[in-house]
């Protein structure tokens, strides 16, 4: 029987049977897995803080066919919470779907792990911009599963000069004021926005939320990476954002009231 010792997250936790929990983790060790949590709906289990969505822990897994089983968790950091605040849920949501849905099954990423298990960390926190970090983990998600988009150099020609850029999807970055002239579905982008985006790609993001950002520059970068997304990565669920678009735009009625 193999038995190995992870750091995890619970990415999702779906009931079976009565007590039971399957929970998709993203580990350290591993990757992402499929494991059983026996008993963790009980209000007295040892897993119940573990097999919360979200939850970050030091956990046991004893290999049983295609399945883990957990045997002792350790929790690290629950960040439970994350389901007071509807933004930083919803952001949450979308990151953990985002990691779910786009790693393979035992393929680890460790940089990946990293990052997901900051980024769920601010969002606890209450002097970060959430819509920012949130930005900022698309970037640097897309750069750890190897999707990362040319900022720093036309993706075409490989010039420096970027006085006049636009930005490509199907060309994966930023294009020159000369290559630009020769494709189509080219998105507006501010200088600042460029930079902003370098700035993100040669930092940790602990680091990029110190960042003061406007609005129009995390809404511009929103939409290029919304494009982007949707062309490179398969299911990119928006639905958690959708929501809280909703919820902010009624909130922005109430107030015109």
């Amino acid at each position: 029987m193999i038995i190995l010792n992870t750091q995890g997250i619970v990415l999702k936790a779906v009931r079976y049977e009565e007590n039971d929990v399957i929970l998709t983790l993203f580990t350290r060790k591993l990757g992402k897995v499929a494991a059983l949590a026996k008993g963790a709906k009980r209000n007295k289990s040892s897993f119940l803080s573990s097999s919360q969505l979200f939850s970050y822990s030091n956990y046991t897994l004893k290999k049983q066919g295609n399945m883990y089983r957990v045997s002792q968790s350790d929790i690290i950091k629950s960040f439970y919470d994350i389901s007071y605040d509807i933004d930083a849920f919803s952001y949450a949501t979308y990151i953990t779907k985002l990691v779910e849905g786009s790693t393979l099954e035992n393929q680890t990423n460790n940089r990946l792990f990293v990052l997901l298990a900051q980024t769920l960390h601010l969002y606890t926190q209450n002097d970060v911009d959430k819509q920012f970090i949130t930005r900022a983990f698309e970037i640097k998600f897309l750069d750890y599963i190897g999707f990362k988009p040319v900022v720093n150099r036309c993706s075409s020609c490989g010039s420096e000069d970027l006085n006049k850029p636009v930005f490509n999807v199907d060309e994966g970055g930023i294009l020159c004021g000369i290559c630009s002239e020769h494709t189509e579905n080219n998105l507006k982008i501010d200088v600042t926005t460029v930079k902003l985006m370098e700035y993100i790609l040669s930092n940790d993001i602990l680091k990029c939320s110190k960042a003061k950002v406007s609005k129009y520059i995390t809404y511009e970068l929103g939409k290029i990476l919304n494009k982007y997304l949707n062309t490179y990565i398969d299911n990119v669920n928006l639905k958690s954002l959708y929501l809280l678009q909703n919820i902010q735009n009624n909130k922005g009625v109430d107030k015109d009231e």
